[in-house]
């Protein structure tokens, strides 16, 4: 991935990620049709859990938490031994690995679809937002460059990246451990059909705002 200008307008995404409500990442509020989160990955030892299956060691239900995905979901659980939280602020590589096989295939060249990749503007307060533009098929080596124990960037994977025809958005808010991924029904209908990603519907974070972590009484499942 190649480093852009600071003055590089971003498809005229620039002003929208370098606004104050941004600063932990931008979330579209139009110009999508659909949406849903993937859930960073956690682990009960070497073994993958889904969210859901945790909660539900408590009773509890991912649906009935009345704020936005993070590691406040397991405040005062039971976690089984060995446990690992979801990473926070940053998209796993397994995950990643399978959002980026699903994207190809809603993507005008697949692998090869040049997209925008930009972090949050809280990386690097007050300058401009730093962005680098690339391939899908790019997104694994530069995640490698930004994690341990090989990492060369001192960067995070970036918060924000996008085809250049925007017909998808990626969101990963720095504050939570869940991606917002942003396109047609189509798209948003396999990844949360795939059974290697914990894609889950969710409100978004705008629609959340201001509400306290807490959960909501359960209501019985029809």
């Amino acid at each position: 991935m190649e480093l852009v200008p600071d003055d590089d307008p971003l498809g005229g995404m620039r002003p929208l990620l370098e606004q104050a409500e941004a600063l932990l990442g931008y979330e579209p509020q139009e110009g999508f049709p659909d949406r849903c989160w993937v859930l960073h990955t956690a682990y009960g030892g070497e073994t993958r859990v889904r969210w859901n299956d945790l909660l539900a060691r408590a009773g509890k239900r991912l649906e009935d938490w009345q704020c936005t995905p993070s590691y406040r979901v397991f405040r005062g659980l039971d976690l089984p031994a060995g446990f690992e939280g979801p990473s926070l602020g940053e998209i796993d590589r397994e995950s990643l690995s399978r959002l980026v096989g699903i994207l190809a295939r809603h993507s005008p060249d697949g692998l090869g679809t040049e997209c925008y990749w930009a972090q949050a503007a809280i990386e690097d307060i007050p300058c401009p937002v730093p962005a680098r533009r690339g391939r899908l098929h790019e997104a694994l080596a530069h995640h490698d460059a930004c994690t341990a124990p090989d990492r060369v960037v001192s960067t995070q994977f970036p918060a924000h990246w996008w085809p250049l025809d925007r017909s998808w958005f990626v969101l990963t808010d720095w504050d939570l451990n869940g991606t917002e991924v942003f396109g047609s029904p189509a798209l948003i209908a396999d990844l949360l059909s795939d059974g290697a990603l914990d894609a889950v519907r969710h409100p978004s974070i705008t629609e959340v705002q201001g509400n306290s972590a807490q959960w909501h009484a359960q209501r019985p499942r029809q």
